[in-house]
């Protein structure tokens, strides 16, 4: 099996960014830029292998669009998506080859990271829905032909550079599940993620509510979501410091809910 590392970044004058990654297999970046050309070149990676990079510049804006991309030109057995800030772990390529190995059956499988204040689980099982939606990009890997033949995307309303907030790769992992597609995780650390700006979160403010609950019931459905809206305000919000009433909270969340974008 071959593993392709999807990288999504923006503005790169050069392509620094497979080093700085600690890339060690074959890869496509997608760079969104202020043009658009294609430059394809090999590196031999540090174990003497030889690698190719597919490296794409576009004028395209938004992160999910700039996954769709990466898949639509990736060519290896398994995809991981990777971020700009992130430094892979100089093992990945086998932890996640060993992976699939071991769990033939499984579709899709999901890692663990080095994220400053995040934990994640210790004990390897499969995936159900809480789980995914606590799941980031990052953490995901795929096997490319089961996302071709059950013709699955990423929502491009959703997602870094909509305006939307976040919450692709959860609608992602759940167009998946939706298909029947087998996930399982493996608390095996593939990479490190170097940086905590988020290009969307600004705090628990009106806009947080309203884009959270308009991508959970996109992510959801309307019975599900609807749910969750109410779990989310009346119990989970206990664990964070949030400004807002608990009725501001609750309007700005079901503005959202029933919006339509």
């Amino acid at each position: 099996m071959k593993i392709n590392v999807l990288i999504s970044c923006m503005h790169q004058t050069d392509h620094s960014i497979i080093d700085r990654t600690n890339v060690q297999t074959d890869a496509i970046v997608i760079n969104q830029c202020d043009k658009d050309e294609v430059v394809e070149y090999d590196f031999v990676n540090r174990k003497g292998n030889n690698c190719h990079v597919k490296f794409i510049d576009t004028k395209e804006r938004g992160l999910s669009r700039s996954r769709n991309m990466a898949i639509k030109n990736a060519w290896g057995d398994v995809l991981y998506m990777c971020d700009d800030d992130e430094l892979l772990d100089d093992n990945y390529e086998k932890t996640i080859l060993d992976a699939y190995q071991n769990k033939p059956q499984e579709d899709i499988i999901i890692f663990s990271i080095i994220r400053k204040g995040h934990t994640y689980p210790n004990t390897e099982g499969k995936v159900g829905l809480s789980q995914i939606l606590r799941t980031s990009s990052v953490q995901t890997t795929f096997k490319r032909q089961r996302i071709i033949e059950n013709n699955i995307l990423f929502d491009v309303k959703m997602g870094s550079g909509t305006g939307n907030g976040a919450g692709e790769e959860n609608k992602f992992l759940m167009d998946c599940r939706r298909k029947g597609l087998k996930m399982f995780y493996v608390p095996s650390i593939i990479a490190t993620v170097k940086s905590e700006n988020s290009q969307w979160f600004t705090g628990f403010d009106k806009k947080y509510f309203i884009d959270t609950f308009w991508a959970a019931r996109r992510i959801l459905g309307a019975r599900l979501g609807f749910l969750y809206l109410f779990y989310w305000c009346l119990f989970r919000s206990r664990n964070f410091k949030i400004e807002l009433s608990k009725f501001q909270m609750l309007k700005y969340s079901l503005t959202g809910f029933f919006e339509r974008r």
